[in-house]
Formats: structure tokens, sequence, C-alpha cells
């Protein structure tokens, strides 16, 4: 049996966090004082699926909410759907399944995706990412092939569309400039792309996030202290690496997330050392401030779950 990697935040710290998040709930809205909201969803949803009865109620309550109403953003529509998602997979009951189809349709209303995905250049390749992984998953989940066809198509435009024309690597897009990209892009199309490997069967999504892994790596990868920077150097930018998050889930959280499933997916040990290396990189932010790093806790226990099982 493998060991999980030293260095890690204790597992107590979870169960920590929920008994702390439970504590920042309004009980009449159900929604999460001072924490990313979609991140604390998405964390509370992981521990009712290892059988935590209260983070499925407050993960629950927190969703009350009609799907799609004031969103704050277009990128925010789609991880309030991938919530409403993950809460059907965790409990399968029809009125969720309706809300969270309602969720579906209201995030491709707001991409403007509603009569399919045929324009690539209205958002960040990282709220593109994120709504292809939203609709492979759901199409899973709720047995809808027409969300699949749908993150099929969005797949094959940001693949097309979203590379720089004289190196061809990775690009942020979005509005009229095509900054490259950063990590937030990349983890989220990588998440995209492996949701779509699930939801299709075909092994040329799992090629193109090896690819898109391994550019992620040569650009902002920290050979010295493990994890990823924000940006790529250059152009007087100073390198930041962060794990919180944010508007969206962390970057760094998500690679992490990306690179145990890779690990899975693949069998190369590469993965998983990376994956480590990531983890213990910003244990020290984690214990420190787990509230703000709820996707790096997840993926930390998602970890050291591979870990015992290898």
């Amino acid at each position: 049996m493998t060991q999980p990697a030293r260095g890690l935040p204790p597992a107590t710290l979870r169960a920590e966090v929920r008994t702390a998040l439970a504590a920042r709930a309004d009980p009449a809205t159900g929604r999460l004082a001072g924490v990313s909201p979609w991140a604390a969803l998405l964390f509370l949803l992981d521990r009712a699926r290892e059988g935590d009865d209260e983070a499925l109620r407050l993960a629950l309550s927190g969703l009350r909410r009609t799907p799609g109403d004031a969103a704050p953003s277009v990128a925010a529509s789609a991880a309030e759907a991938a919530a409403h998602v993950e809460a059907v997979e965790v409990r399968r009951d029809p009125g969720l399944e309706k809300t969270a189809r309602a969720a579906v349709d209201a995030a491709l209303k707001a991409f403007g995706w509603s009569s399919g995905p045929e324009r690539d250049d209205r958002e960040g390749t990282d709220a593109h990412g994120l709504m292809i992984a939203t609709l492979a998953r759901a199409s899973v989940v709720l047995h809808a092939p027409g969300y699949r066809e749908a993150a099929s198509r969005a797949g094959e435009l940001a693949l097309d569309n979203r590379a720089d024309a004289k190196w061809g690597t990775l690009v942020h897009l979005g509005g009229a400039d095509r900054p490259p990209a950063g990590l937030g892009d990349y983890a989220l199309l990588i998440l995209g792309l492996l949701e779509l490997l699930t939801a299709t069967g075909e092994k040329g999504w799992l090629h193109e996030a090896v690819r898109l892994q391994g550019e992620q790596e040569e650009r902002l990868g920290d050979a010295a202290d493990g994890g990823y920077f924000q940006r790529p150097e250059g152009a007087g930018r100073v390198p930041n690496k962060d794990g919180s998050d944010g508007a969206l889930v962390s970057g760094n959280g998500t690679a992490a997330l990306n690179l145990i499933e890779l690990a899975r997916l693949t069998g190369e040990r590469s993965y998983r050392e990376r994956a480590a290396r990531l983890l213990q990189a910003f244990a020290p932010d984690v214990a420190r401030e787990p509230l703000t790093h709820l996707t790096l806790l997840r993926a930390t226990e998602r970890f050291e779950r591979a870990s015992s099982r290898s």
C-alpha cells in the first residue's frame, strides 16, 4: 500500500472546517458568509459523499435559491450549475434533478449557448472550461445526451480557437485581447476535457488533457517548490503563486484534482508525485486559513483516498 505524502494537513481539519461552515450559514437563506460559495458547496458535497449528513444538509440549504437568479457573473452561473449537478450525484431526488436541469439551462443561456456553443470569444478560457466540465458531468448525472453534445462542441471550439497563432500555446481569450493563458485557464479547461472523457469515452479528450497538462507544467510550474504560478513570467510580471479560492475555485486546487485524476487514468506515477508536491507546498496555508483554501482541502482528501487504494 502506498502511504499518503507527509506534510499534509491532518484529516481532522476537514470535520473542523465543516463545523466552521455551519456556524457561518444564514438560517434564512442557507448562504455561507465570508467564503467562496462554490468552493464551499463542493467541499460540503464531497464530505456528504463520504457519509457526512450534516454537510449534505448545509449544502442543500445553500442551493435553495432559484438557479440563475442574480448570479454575479457568467462564470458563476456555470459554477452554480456544477454544484447543483454534484448535489444530484450525491442524493438522487426528482426535485433536485429538476433544479439542476434548470441551473444548467440558466448557465447555457448566460453563456449564449442555448442553441449550441457556436461562439467562442465571449468568456475567458477558465469560464469556458468550467462550463464544458459542468455540461459533461450533467450529461452523465442527469442522463441528458444533449448536454454531452454541447460539451463536445465547446471542447472542440476551445482546442481549435484558443491557441496563440504563432506559438500554439493556450490563450485566455475573452474580449479583444488574447493574453497568454493563466493557471485558471489551464486547470479548468483540463478539468473540462477530463469530464468529457468520462461522458463520451473518447480517448482523444485524455490525449488533449495530457498535452495541456504538459504545457501548464512548462509555462507555469514551480520546479523548485511545487505548485503553479498564476501567470507566465515576462512583460514585467512578477511570479505569483496562490492557492486560495475566489470568485471561482482555486487554480492550484483544481490542478491538484486534475493531477490525481490523470494519475488514475494513465497510471503515470509522475502525476501523483506532482500532486503531492503541490499539496505539500500549500499545506501551511491550508492549515492556517482552511476556509479560504477549500478546494485544496478537497484535493488533499482525494489524494489520501487514492493513496490508500494504491
